[in-house]
Formats: structure tokens, C-alpha cells, sequence
């Protein structure tokens, strides 16, 4: 049986965090990245650790830095209210997508170090 929602409804689905960044890109188009600390390229199979981040309301989580495990130097810092933060360990496997013939470098193995919430730290 087939049913038609309305445009209107919002449809929520709950995970846990390291589901949501398990194939996030790394860096640009192509199967390299870098350490945002010493500029260390960086391939599949390379473990890194990672800081991301979500500000209330969207939906799109954002990866700004990517450190290798030698320099691994991520942590929440200084929370920022309303942004939901994560630091997290994680292994760079890539992803293959077939209809644009194109490859891209991911997040797999995710597990999380950190966590700060929306409602801790102080505004930005």
C-alpha cells in the first residue's frame, strides 16, 4: 500500500552521530586530503581524527578540519552556543560514484571522542 504525504509534514529520522558522519567528504573532489596542521596528504586507509560541526536548525553537518594521527590535535576548544560539535577518530576510505564516474574521499570507522551540545558554551 502506497500513501501520499503532504508537503507540509516533516519527517524525522534519529541516529547516533557517528552514523551521520560515516561517509562525509573529506577535503575536495578526488581521493586526497590534508592535515590541517602540517599538511600531510592524506589517503585511504589513513586513520585521522576529525572536528565537525552542526549549528542548530541545518540539517548539513560541516567538516573543517582533518588532522592525521601524528599531529591529532582536535578538541572542542571553546563550545559555541547553538552548535552542536563533535570531535571524532576515523579511518579515510573512498567512495565511488558510478553515474558521474567520479571518486571522493570519506569518513568510515567513526567513533566519537567528544561531544558538546547546543545548549553548552558561550556565543561565538
Amino acid at each position: 500500500m502506497a500513501f501520499a504525504q503532504s508537503e507540509s509534514e516533516t519527517v524525522r529520522v534519529e541516529t547516533n552521530v557517528e552514523q551521520v558522519l560515516t561517509g562525509l567528504q573529506v577535503g575536495l573532489a578526488g581521493a586526497k586530503g590534508t592535515c590541517c596542521c602540517c599538511g600531510r596528504e592524506l589517503h585511504d586507509g589513513h586513520g585521522v581524527t576529525v572536528y565537525a560541526y552542526r549549528t542548530a536548525g541545518h540539517d548539513q553537518w560541516n567538516l573543517p578540519r582533518v588532522y592525521c594521527r601524528e599531529c591529532n590535535s582536535g578538541e572542542v576548544e571553546t563550545p559555541t552556543l547553538g552548535t552542536n560539535e563533535v570531535v571524532a577518530t576515523a579511518f579515510l576510505g573512498v567512495m565511488q560514484v558510478a553515474a558521474a564516474q567520479t571518486t571522493r574521499l570519506a569518513l568510515t570507522g567513526v567513533e566519537v571522542e567528544e561531544y558538546s551540545g547546543p545548549d553548552k558554551g558561550s556565543e561565538a
